[in-house]
């Protein structure tokens, strides 16, 4: 039997199985996907260039967790392209016009200027990772034994034993079962309240709480576009663009270059509801905003496009209903519910949108890690474990759950 199963291998998922291993505990990881990350998603470009068509930036200045994180596995970083000047594209048949985010802070309010450094900035102090955050996913995993981590595995059931929970899974076209002495759902609460049988049934309040919680990036749809060069620069454009008109296909674009290439990515403007049926033109709808924001070099591209409401293991039907009334997700009554064990301790939920801080976000993510790994047994370890792949793993470890 399992000291701890965790479902669910995105970031917070893997953050706390780092605290497992370290703690020498025997725990096993079930992922649905046939891939780790959860909505951590990045694709490669033409060139090389990663392409991050889920979570792409962090704040260093407001999310300590994920800052720490990333400089303690080392991982190269870049800033968001910003000069506090963003493409205003407010009429189908007009070309767009620049404009200063806050003119305030432009050089005497001319928005053909770049603001000064540090002022009228659109992206806030936001960095990405070099590698995209698939990097942050592959670092994660990588001092993790693969013998722990099961992948295609769709969760069905959870069941209360009595002194251990019972999770019956499907793999391919078989099921079965594990059991463990805790499982943590390290899922997105809508999820786990409509795709899972409980028994017994959960608590009224624990369920209007699952309901409650809205899925963060559920219903956003994600393109990447990979280019031969930043052209757009050359042109003295940041990347940075705004679309308004009704006939929009991306509300929002943003320069996606890293150190191996050059890229444009954007949300997608269109409900989820409506989107299956531009599935085919997708690519020339995409190409042809493209170009009208920056010129026909846009068209030379090679798109990426990933549709979360299309994903049973991000969206949830509830989600999909309410997607006109969606916000961010934010602390309150449901997150204060869902940090509550059930069953005598033996249930816990996770993931980012339980967290009390960075709701929804990679830094929830890893604020949710933190909070199990408090609630979770303690294991003796060994001074010179053989887990320990270098020196810096103890500080590492720490940051990967959040703490101090």
């Amino acid at each position: 039997m399992l000291d701890v199963a965790i479902v669910g291998g995105g970031v917070c998922g893997l953050a706390l199985a780092h605290s497992l291993q370290a703690r020498r505990l025997d725990w096993a990881l079930f992922e649905g996907r046939d891939r780790l990350g959860g909505r951590v998603l990045t694709a490669t470009g033409v060139q090389g260039q990663p392409l991050d068509l889920g979570p792409t930036w962090y704040w260093p200045d407001h999310q300590p967790s994920m800052a720490r994180l990333v400089a303690d596995l080392g991982l190269e970083t870049v800033a968001q392209a910003d000069d506090g000047r963003v493409l205003l594209l407010d009429q189908a048949a007009e070309p767009p016009a620049t404009v200063a985010v806050a003119s305030a802070t432009a050089q005497d309010g001319d928005a053909t200027l770049p603001a000064p450094p540090g002022q009228g900035s659109l992206h806030g102090g936001a960095r990405r990772l070099a590698g995209g955050m698939a990097a942050l996913v592959a670092a994660l995993a990588r001092p993790l034994p693969l013998t722990r981590l099961h992948l295609g595995q769709t969760l069905l059931a959870v069941t209360d034993a009595g002194d251990h929970v019972r999770l019956s899974l499907r793999l391919g076209g078989q099921e079965h079962t594990v059991r463990a002495r805790r499982v943590v759902l390290a899922l997105p609460p809508r999820v786990a309240q409509a795709g899972l049988r409980f028994e017994p049934a959960l608590p009224a309040a624990v369920d209007e709480a699952l309901q409650a919680q809205a899925t963060w990036m559920a219903t956003a749809a994600k393109a990447a576009v990979a280019y031969p060069d930043a052209f757009w620069r050359a042109d003295g454009h940041s990347g940075n663009a705004w679309v308004t008109h009704a006939q929009a296909v991306l509300a929002e674009v943003f320069d996606a270059s890293g150190p191996t290439g050059a890229a444009l990515a954007g949300f997608s403007a269109l409900p989820a509801s409506q989107r299956p049926a531009f599935a085919r033109s997708m690519p020339l709808l995409v190409e042809s905003q493209m170009a009208m924001l920056f010129g026909e070099a846009a068209r030379d591209g090679e798109l990426h496009w990933q549709d979360w409401a299309e994903e049973a293991f991000t969206c949830s039907p509830l989600d999909r209903a309410s997607e006109g009334q969606a916000a961010h997700p934010g602390p309150g009554a449901a997150t204060d519910t869902l940090q509550l064990p059930q069953w005598d301790g033996r249930l816990m939920f996770g993931g980012a949108e339980t967290a009390q801080r960075g709701t929804g976000y990679l830094e929830g993510a890893l604020g949710a890690a933190a909070r199990l790994r408090h609630l979770l047994p303690q294991a003796p370890q060994p001074a010179h474990s053989p887990e320990v792949v270098n020196a810096h793993l103890p500080r590492q470890a720490a940051a990967v759950t959040g703490a101090a």
